[in-house]
């Protein structure tokens, strides 16, 4: 038999073992290993002293006014201001998880303002005007005509090109 340690899937068998949970051929078996394999010998037995304490182990009564203390705690925490329940949540204790999830945001915020600073003008609002002058116009306008005659010559030396691959 191999080693029940030494395999996830059957890891289990020892504490099926001392609980008494397997079958007369698989105990016998597991015995025959535990005479061999000290680590397993070893489990069985901190496994048989669990269990006997909890064997042995025995809970402490509830008291007879438990039900009545209980209802009687949780009525005063109710009846206490808003503000004092808000007290009580806002303390550090019930806070460190945030605080460094906290750090790691406000770094990653700062590291973004610093790699794009705002050196240039704000755009322009849809309320601000923008004052251009005649001469900055028929100059967009001559532009914009040249760009269109541009693309009248692409078409056209494509048609031409096209017709004599033809």
């Amino acid at each position: 038999m191999t080693c029940p340690l030494h395999s996830e899937e059957t890891a289990g068998i020892l504490l099926d073992y001392t609980a008494q949970r397997l079958d007369e051929t698989s105990m016998s078996q597991l015995e025959r290993h535990m005479e061999s394999c000290t680590a397993c010998a070893a489990l069985r037995s901190e496994q048989a002293a669990v269990w006997r304490a909890l064997d042995a182990w025995e809970p402490a009564p509830v008291s007879t006014d438990f039900n009545r203390t209980m209802w009687a705690k949780l009525a005063a925490a109710l009846a206490e201001p808003w503000y004092v329940r808000l007290g009580h949540a806002a303390r550090l204790g019930t806070w460190k998880p945030v605080v460094p999830l906290a750090v790691a945001a406000m770094v990653i915020v700062a590291g973004f303002f610093m790699d794009h600073p705002a050196d240039h003008a704000p755009l322009p609002g849809p309320t601000s005007t923008i004052a251009v002058s005649t001469s900055e116009a028929d100059q967009v306008e001559q532009t914009l005509d040249d760009i269109q005659l541009l693309y009248q010559f692409e078409s056209a030396a494509e048609g031409t090109t096209s017709r004599r691959q033809m």
